[in-house]
């Protein structure tokens, strides 16, 4: 199987955006730059030790959010940073992530043979058992379909903490978990955050994503009193210089004041890569979406090089 490596970005600091500890966005729209607002505490990351494992959760009540792209193409980053990132696709829909970022699986294993996230959620297989390559080098993917949605209603899943479970008894060599969580509340999404971790959420700069924005912060709210959740960052997808991205910016920074606050500017690119089944950053390196991912991704984890 040829598999597509992915090499670091040589972006100069002037295509970077610029980081500020300021926590709005005050100037008129039309003279809005892309710049990441850092929390008060922020504290540059640490590169991952050998042994060390991460868990990320991007989640999103509401679909069309940007949480597909956003696993993805955070995934890509960290892997051309030199980490192994094990994606878990628990959004069951048929044009999902297992669509997009297809797992490979061994020559010979019948249809009938291969696991899914279902069969973890019904503990009939562990989470290496569902692990399978993908065309990237060092990504691997647990898929997930539309049979999945049963688990929602089938009382014989009943147990909220099987995936956290099912990640501390994976002795998969991954440096890095990061989950595409399910976008509507129910016992999916309920499993998902009770995995505990690192929360990504990501809103669409849109005025329909501005309305769910207070109840998708009192969702999380609910979680961090059950799980060991922490937001770390709000990814503003589809961003560009309007008003309704300021004011989306503003709220989520204010909803969420533990976390950096990231744009990643529009792009066709964003739009086409999923026709190409290829991730953005394969599509176009260049891209502004590309850029804007790996930058969060540094943000997030230290590449492995900078450990020295």
């Amino acid at each position: 199987m040829g598999q597509v490596t992915l090499e670091p970005l040589k972006i100069p600091d002037r295509l970077r955006m610029e980081t500020t500890v300021e926590r709005a966005w005050t100037e008129a729209a039309n003279r809005l730059r892309p710049r990441v607002l850092l929390p008060a505490a922020f504290a540059a990351p640490s590169p991952i030790a050998p042994g060390e494992h991460r868990v990320f959760m991007v989640f999103n009540r509401k679909g069309g959010a940007g949480k597909t792209t956003t696993t993805l193409e955070l995934a890509c980053a960290w892997a051309a940073m030199g980490y192994s990132v094990r994606v878990i696709d628990a959004d069951p829909q048929d044009a999902g992530l297992s669509g997009w970022l297809e797992p490979v699986y061994p020559e010979g294993l019948k249809a009938e043979n291969r696991k899914s996230l279902l069969h973890v959620l019904y503990e009939k297989a562990g989470l290496d058992d569902a692990t399978y390559y993908t065309r990237y080098k060092n990504i691997y993917i647990v898929p997930s379909y539309e049979d999945c949605a049963v688990a929602e209603y089938d009382p014989a899943v009943s147990g909220e903490r099987t995936l956290r479970r099912a990640i501390k008894r994976s002795e998969a060599p991954v440096d890095i978990t990061i989950v595409d969580c399910p976008p509507k509340v129910g016992k999916l999404s309920t499993f998902t955050l009770a995995i505990g971790g690192k929360v990504i959420v990501p809103s669409q700069v849109s005025a329909l994503d501005a309305k769910s924005n207070e109840s998708l912060r009192q969702t999380i709210t609910n979680a961090q009193d059950e799980y060991d959740v922490e937001v770390v960052a709000a990814v503003l997808t589809a961003w560009d210089a309007t008003n309704i991205a300021k004011d989306v910016g503003n709220e989520m920074a204010e909803h969420y004041p533990g976390a950096l606050v990231c744009p990643v500017r529009k792009s066709v690119d964003a739009k086409t890569a999923p026709r190409e089944n290829k991730s953005v950053r394969e599509f176009n390196r260049r891209s502004n979406t590309t850029r804007d991912f790996d930058q969060l991704g540094r943000m997030l984890v230290a590449p492995r090089e900078e450990a020295a």
